[in-house]
């Protein structure tokens, strides 16, 4: 393999910050950045199904909700995420009707449901799930849209359930309320497991548990079934947090020290970028740090029904 010289590199980056085409190509890239939404092509969920064969995207249920991260491997990993499947399907009573998998992932629940002799249909608005369940599972019919967004008249009183894995976060409540009630057949289930916040915050990644037992009681909906599995879905961010914290960082600061022996005056050219990574790295590690997830979150396995 041909050596890249530090010059030649330093040229590359120098030639692309001093070019007016490339300067303005990197302003209408920054600025249209929020215009790419990350729910056509979430790259961190793509990332999880190369490292993870199962086609699930969740947390999955560990048994034994003390297993040290230490003691975790991929595969049971993989064992967790169907486990917690397992307990999603068992729930369902009607199983002549068509299911509806909302926010489906990589398709891994309608394979499932394909395996028990059921008729699943997936909705997701990310095109790279979109094709994979199109490629793999060409029989389940894959609606690529925001929930929120389905053709309530074309699915009038269709299902006999609906399933809501991790999904539920995504929802707007006084929207998909409403779809729900027209979609689910008469006496039709609503499964649902996802993770709350525990108390009011002013943070907007999930609902609030009280807030959203009151809007769904308000709305003419009871909760049938309930089941904290917090500790049990733990596991997971345990061990991602040990990996990231031992491996992922240390790896990371190697890498910048070697580049800096290597290549001190790139390297100098790189530094704040560089930092910027680093906090960037950091701060993300700080999201999934497992303590801390556990006393704001509670993850909740629900079924409701309309009441009455």
């Amino acid at each position: 393999m041909k050596k890249i010289k530090a010059s030649q590199v330093a040229k590359t980056v120098l030639s692309r910050v001093v070019h007016p085409k490339h300067v303005v190509q990197a302003i209408q890239l920054q600025r249209n950045r929020k215009r790419a939404s990350r729910s056509l092509e979430d790259v961190q969920l793509k990332l999880f199904s190369q490292v993870l064969p199962s086609d699930f995207l969740h947390f999955g249920f560990f048994e034994n909700p003390d297993i040290a991260p230490e003691d975790m491997t991929l595969n049971s990993v993989v064992e967790a995420q169907t486990r917690y499947a397992h307990l999603l399907l068992d729930l369902i009573e009607d199983r002549d009707s068509p299911v509806m998998d909302v926010g489906c992932g990589m398709g891994g629940l309608c394979r499932m449901l394909l395996e028990r002799g059921q008729n699943p249909v997936a909705v997701t608005p990310d095109r790279v799930q979109v094709k994979n369940i199109q490629e793999k599972y060409p029989s389940v019919p894959v609606i690529g849209s925001k929930f929120e967004q389905v053709d309530a008249k074309q699915y009038e009183q269709m299902f006999g359930t609906v399933i809501t894995s991790e999904s539920l976060q995504y929802l707007k409540l006084d929207k998909a309320l409403p779809l729900l009630n027209r979609i689910l057949k008469k006496g039709g289930k609503w499964i649902a497991c996802d993770f709350f916040y525990r108390e009011p915050t002013h943070e907007k990644s999930c609902h609030v548990w009280q807030e959203f037992v009151s809007k769904v009681e308000a709305e003419g909906w009871a909760i049938t079934f309930q089941r904290d599995i917090t500790a049990h879905a733990a596991p997971t961010l345990r061990f991602v947090h040990m990996w990231a914290t031992r491996f992922g960082i240390p790896l990371m600061h190697f890498a910048f020290h070697k580049f800096q022996k290597k290549q001190p005056g790139l390297h100098h050219l790189l530094h704040d970028a560089l930092q910027s990574l680093e906090s960037l790295a950091n701060h993300g590690i700080g999201l999934i740090d497992p303590a801390a997830f556990v006393s704001k979150h509670q993850y909740m396995l629900l079924t409701l029904e309309r009441a009455g």
